[in-house]
């Protein structure tokens, strides 16, 4: 399972990367502008470099035609890394360009992104992309259950032998997290808050603190 970050915030990936094993930060325009207007590509640089070659970065183009998504990937591999994972999406012109990226360049890295059907997954899976996203929480607003299309493509996964990987992203709470490993998805990715909140059991706290205080009552210090 790997776990990933919805964040371009270095601060945050520094401090959670301490917190969990976390294996990958994605992000889109949408979560660089809560960031305002950073020098992109620098930055982008700076998040590979503290996040290492042994974890993934993906990052989503911003043009909605074909030829507009194909100079985009290149961009940022050119001007970024070969490493980065291009978020595309499963549109008609996103398929263009993923299978034209795909044949010219059969190990370039690429994520299938906004899947809100088990069709979409079904062929972003053929068009050999390295790991296509299902939008959890964007499907059950509009009332599609992510989560048997995640089922689905897992089980489309290993019964064709595919190298592909089943990301559950647009993550909105805990519970989606947890439903997305249930039925499947080898990598969920959420924001830093989800994360927070995963901590923040009232149960937990009040444990830990009964611990703690009859230890103080024993000898009168927190630490052994």
């Amino acid at each position: 399972m790997e776990f990933m970050l919805d964040t371009t915030k270095l601060s945050l990936i520094e401090k959670y990367m301490k917190v969990v094993p976390i294996q990958g930060i994605t992000s889109t325009p949408s979560i660089i502008k809560r960031e305002g207007k950073i020098d992109f590509f620098t930055h982008m640089k700076k998040t590979l470099e503290l996040i290492g070659p042994e974890r993934t970065l993906h990052m989503q183009v911003p043009a909605k035609n074909s030829e507009g998504m194909i100079a985009d990937a290149n961009t940022i591999w050119q001007e970024i890394d070969p490493t980065v994972y291009v978020k595309i999406p499963t549109t008609e012109a996103g398929f263009v360009a993923i299978n034209y990226l795909k044949s010219q360049q059969r190990d370039c890295r690429i994520t299938a992104t906004a899947v809100y059907t088990k069709m979409q997954a079904f062929l972003a899976l053929e068009s050999k992309a390295d790991y296509i996203a299902v939008y959890s929480n964007r499907s059950e607003n509009i009332g599609v259950n992510p989560f048997d299309i995640i089922h689905s493509a897992r089980k489309y996964v290993d019964s064709n032998h595919l190298k592909t990987k089943i990301m559950a992203s647009s993550i909105k709470n805990v519970s989606q997290v947890t439903e997305a490993i249930d039925h499947g998805a080898h990598a969920v990715t959420f924001a830093p808050e989800i994360l927070v909140s995963s901590f923040k059991l009232a149960s937990v706290k009040q444990a830990v603190d009964e611990f703690t205080a009859d230890w103080v009552d024993l000898y009168g210090e927190e630490w052994i």
